[in-house]
């Protein structure tokens, strides 16, 4: 088919609905009225060439023009903590597809739980006219939401939960009270569970899962170490070395992120205890280094990609003028090499 505009060196510049219309023999109307729907829901024969058209041509839409238009950008802000966290990595995966499913594209805004970072990027978010924002970084005490309540945009918050707004996280209760069940059944000592950062209410919740069942059983928890220290393998290497020293073997270890985790069997370890012996260790998400490790981590599964597709979805839902309640995806152990007594390994 030959060009609308004549020459190939004048294909360059961009394509608009005109230089379709003029292929297809179709008004401009016609034209706007096809392409502004799913390619799936056109039953035409005019309706199916023109998208053919519209491909061949390699047209790609004026979002600007359309914002101006409808009011809207189809765009959506999506904070989190940091980006080298595989969790919300994967969370993201699931927001992303949903969203571009749905026509919408996203941008990402790594704070670093600075609450003022969080302010500042909210104000670029505001001035891209997001349509909407999910938080996967929400803070006790930081004043973020009630800026984005004042400036009238849509959100929801996502991984982690806070009273009073909105979210879809993973029962990280339940979470927690499945680590402590496990653990009292391999050891009467002591119960251990590195809480990480108490700003953070999803690793609150699941150490609070932990310490009231163990307290429920007449059993005296320890928590509390490296508190603040941070969910990455270093800081499970520092909160290890703190309960090697407060506490006798053998011990039971709850360690609310799956990373730190990994960092603290690995300290246990170098230290000349044995996992499966002298300690026992459970993690929290299943990320793919819990399996991969030479002393595979036992874990709490939580569905991260469905938790980030749900999250899109519920936030697409408020935009458009619906009322999602706040939602909490179901968690479940697996058992692997760190908390299996040495006699029952194979």
């Amino acid at each position: 088919m030959q060009s609308p505009r004549g020459s190939e060196g004048r294909r360059a510049s961009r394509i608009t609905m005109a230089d379709i219309a003029a292929a297809a023999d179709a008004d401009v109307s016609t034209v706007s009225r096809t392409l502004g729907r799913d390619r799936d829901s056109i039953r035409t024969q005019k309706g199916r060439r023109i998208w053919e058209i519209a491909d061949e041509l390699g047209y790609s839409p004026n979002l600007t023009a359309s914002s101006l238009r409808t009011n809207t950008t189809r765009l959506i802000a999506v904070f989190v903590p940091r980006l080298r966290d595989e969790v919300l990595a994967l969370m993201y995966e699931g927001i992303e597809e949903e969203l571009q499913g749905q026509g919408y594209q996203c941008m990402v805004l790594s704070t670093g739980d600075d609450p003022e970072v969080q302010l500042a990027k909210l104000d670029v978010a505001i001035q891209r006219g997001v349509d909407g924002i999910l938080f996967g970084d929400a803070m006790v005490g930081s004043q973020v939401l009630s800026k984005v309540e004042k400036a009238g945009i849509p959100y929801l918050l996502f991984n982690r939960p806070l009273e009073g707004h909105r979210s879809v996280t993973c029962d990280d209760f339940h979470g927690g009270v499945l680590a402590a069940e496990h653990l009292m059944e391999l050891t009467d000592g002591p119960l251990v569970v590195y809480r990480a950062m108490d700003y953070a209410e999803n690793l609150v919740n699941r150490s609070e899962g932990f310490i009231r069942t163990v307290r429920e059983q007449g059993r005296t928890p320890i928590d509390g170490f490296h508190l603040n220290g941070g969910i990455y393998a270093e800081d499970g290497i520092l909160a290890a070395r703190e309960m090697i020293a407060e506490c006798d073997a053998p011990f039971g270890a709850f360690v609310v992120n799956d990373t730190a985790g990994i960092g603290a069997l690995g300290e246990f370890s170098r230290s000349g205890l044995t996992p499966g012996n002298d300690v026992f260790v459970v993690g929290f998400n299943d990320i793919s280094l819990a399996k991969a490790t030479p002393i595979a981590l036992s874990t709490i599964v939580s569905p991260t990609r469905e938790l980030g597709h749900l999250a899109a979805s519920s936030l697409l839902r408020i935009i458009g003028g619906g009322d999602p309640e706040s939602v909490q995806l179901p968690v479940e152990l697996v058992v692997r090499e760190s908390s299996v007594p040495l006699a029952n390994q194979p």
